[in-house]
């Protein structure tokens, strides 16, 4: 697929974002690019979708909007597969993911990685969220062991150190789709494994501290639910690097999060 010029598709998967979602359009609203914007609301029951449609970015902008709406959830990171096929329908040049819980002022960030895809040849542009902190939890540790395994095991730990599409905004190219396809878009870490087999080139193109931006606060179980979903993500990547089936566990202890084998 081609296009005559270039322009950015933005997935934003949304669940009950109706205060986040104000803050992502105001910094897509300081990107200078085209842009066709995909909110996927994943079964939303408050004011997101209302509070796209009166955003003033959508109604006094030459943009496109693809709404997608699930009446029920669809799961944790389901959204960023069907947003990605619907750009790719669409024929973006660049995919640019941006979850609907952030807050705060990041539009460098993502001009950036929008950059990389669009002029620099980059296939999968990621972001370092992971600066020097002195103090992390146990959970958090055991995250980071195993985004480190995989990255080592990609041989991409030098280029990316602990980078990963599962945290924080990323862009992908039209052409990492059309080689992987989307279907491992639902688990990030096995998405970044087929794009480093197929050769592609995955970059850190910026930097965000915790002062930049904020996910919304769900609590201690919602936080360990995804630590322990992220930590089979990277362990599902890991089996399909080894060409195991995927069982998500490490010895006897299996980690499904949010999510089910």
């Amino acid at each position: 697929m081609s296009s005559t010029s270039s322009y950015t598709a933005v997935v934003i998967p949304a669940y009950n974002e109706e205060t986040g979602i104000i803050s992502v359009l105001d910094n897509l609203a300081m990107l200078n690019t085209a842009l066709k914007i995909i909110p996927v609301l994943n079964g939303c029951t408050d004011n997101t979708r209302q509070n796209i449609l009166t955003h003033p970015f959508v109604t006094s902008s030459p943009i496109h909007l693809a709404m997608m709406e699930y009446p029920l959830p669809l799961g944790i990171d389901v959204p960023r597969r069907w947003g990605a096929h619907c750009a790719y329908a669409m024929d973006a040049d660049a995919v640019l993911f941006v979850d609907g819980d952030m807050t705060g002022c990041y539009a460098d960030c993502l001009h950036q990685l929008v950059e990389a895809v669009l002029h620099h040849k980059c296939d999968l542009a990621l972001v370092n969220c992971y600066p020097y902190i002195g103090y992390r939890s146990e959970i958090a540790k055991v995250v980071l062991y195993y985004r480190e395994k995989l990255n080592r095991t990609l041989r991409l730990f030098s280029t990316i150190g602990l980078a990963t599409p599962s945290h924080g905004p990323h862009c992908v190219s039209q052409r990492l789709i059309e080689t992987i396809g989307t279907e491992c878009f639902v688990t990030p870490p096995l998405m970044l494994a087929k794009a480093a087999k197929a050769h592609l080139q995955i970059q850190v193109v910026s930097t965000l501290n915790n002062n930049q931006w904020q996910s919304a606060q769900r609590g201690d179980i919602h936080n360990e639910k995804i630590a322990e979903t992220i930590i089979g993500d990277c362990i599902a990547a890991l089996e399909y690097l080894e060409g195991k089936p995927i069982t998500r566990s490490d010895g006897e202890k299996v980690y499904l999060g949010y999510k089910s084998l």
